[in-house]
């Protein structure tokens, strides 16, 4: 019986270091595949007033409808990628009718896109995208390219609102 015994003990000991070993394994696992989490990075501001695309600067977007990740400038109207990955960036326009607006999105001075908004008599909106892989530390941004002089982003109410916004799509590892 003391034999069984000692028998059972030592086996009881075997398993302990072998649950330890799957133990620290399965840690180490969790470790790792917490490094491959994407993060959740991602804004969508508006303008608040009527406004005119100048040829050559960036178009601030003041008002945070949300902001994840703290990327977004409200104050300079850039985002600047806090990690590197592939980013969806989208903006809609309202313009005056009979006006053009001519919009860029911008990754450190390279269009990635670029969208002709033109007025109509209903004052509708339109809306572009572009998808970009964006380096960490670079900066988006929505730049106008050209149109009409004066006034030509309309904001008359709260139906039509002039927004950019993106997200981080997958983290490039």
């Amino acid at each position: 019986m003391k034999a069984n015994q000692q028998e059972l003990a030592n086996g009881f000991k075997i398993s302990m270091v072998e649950v330890s070993n799957v133990t620290s394994a399965v840690k180490a696992k969790l470790i790792e595949l917490q490094d491959t989490v994407t993060p959740t990075v991602a804004f969508k501001a508006r303008l608040n007033s009527s406004t005119a695309g100048v040829i050559g600067q960036a178009i601030v977007f003041p008002v945070l409808i949300f902001k994840e990740g703290d990327a977004y400038n409200p104050n300079t109207g850039q985002f600047t990628a806090p990690i590197s990955g592939v980013y969806m960036f989208s903006l809609a326009f309202c313009v005056y009718p009979e006006k053009n607006l001519i919009i860029s999105i911008m990754v450190e001075r390279t269009r990635y896109s670029t969208s002709l908004f033109r007025g109509d008599a209903g004052y509708g909106c339109s809306s572009a995208d572009t998808v970009a892989i964006v380096t960490a530390g670079q900066k988006v941004w929505v730049e106008v390219v050209g149109g009409h002089t004066g006034t030509n982003i309309y904001h008359g109410d709260s139906y039509r609102w002039n927004t950019f916004s993106g997200a981080l799509i997958n983290r490039k590892i």
